[in-house]
């Protein structure tokens, strides 16, 4: 493996891991807003988990591009 691309896998997997991160705190907020009955919170979190679908979405894509693609991908994350 070239050491780009292990430079390239090590960073999907840090974006992966923040995203994990990301989705524990947006269902955390999510309940306590429930629980709260604060629905302009819940409408931002709602955005929020678009938001993150997206670039789960994108992410998805440059695993499945070539290196010829994968600095554009990466910046458009």
């Amino acid at each position: 493996m070239k050491h780009e691309d292990t430079l390239a896998k090590a960073h999907k997997e840090q974006i992966e891991a923040r995203l994990q991160q990301g989705k524990a705190k947006l269902d955390g907020l999510e309940a306590t807003a429930k629980e709260r009955k604060a629905h302009a919170e819940i409408e931002a979190i709602k955005a929020l988990r678009a938001k993150r679908d997206e670039i789960q979405g994108r992410l998805h894509e440059w695993k499945a591009v070539g290196d010829a693609k994968t600095a554009q991908v990466k910046a458009d994350i």
